[in-house]
């Protein structure tokens, strides 16, 4: 009888396939968090709501964190008085929040509760890169 030999082949890990899922989930990983700023988007408002921007009451927060109702400097702890002095002579009691895109999420929270108790009725925040140059 006689024995059949057989030649032992090596085994080896392929290594190009592996590369390719990596890339593959790396490149999936790297569009969905991408796609996912992209949802957070706001659609500003059109033309039509310009007009009532321009009645409302403009409070700008400064990168300081200087908060300015209409052009004049207002400190935090005379805000309510002094809104409620202002929308009490207006019918519009719309106030526009602007604040700079460095100042912490606390003060325009703030500044939207005293608003809120000075008797606005609607209450709009935006922010942008920079203000300073505005102020």
């Amino acid at each position: 009888m006689k024995v059949i030999v057989r030649k032992k082949i090596p085994l080896s890990l392929e290594i190009a396939p592996l590369i390719d899922i990596v890339f593959l989930l790396l490149i999936f990983f790297l569009l969905t968090s991408l796609g996912s700023k992209q949802a957070m988007q706001l659609d500003l408002p059109k033309s039509s709501t310009a007009k009532q921007a321009q009645e409302s009451l403009s409070i700008w927060i400064t990168k300081k964190g200087e908060i300015f109702v209409d052009d004049r400097k207002v400190k935090m702890e005379f805000l309510l008085s002094f809104l409620r002095a202002i929308l009490e002579e207006r019918e519009n009691k719309v106030i526009s929040i602007k604040a700079d895109a460095n100042v912490p999420f606390k003060i325009p929270v703030q500044v939207m509760d005293i608003s809120r108790k000075a008797g606005a009725e609607q209450i709009s925040i935006a922010t942008q890169e920079s203000i300073e140059g505005e102020t």
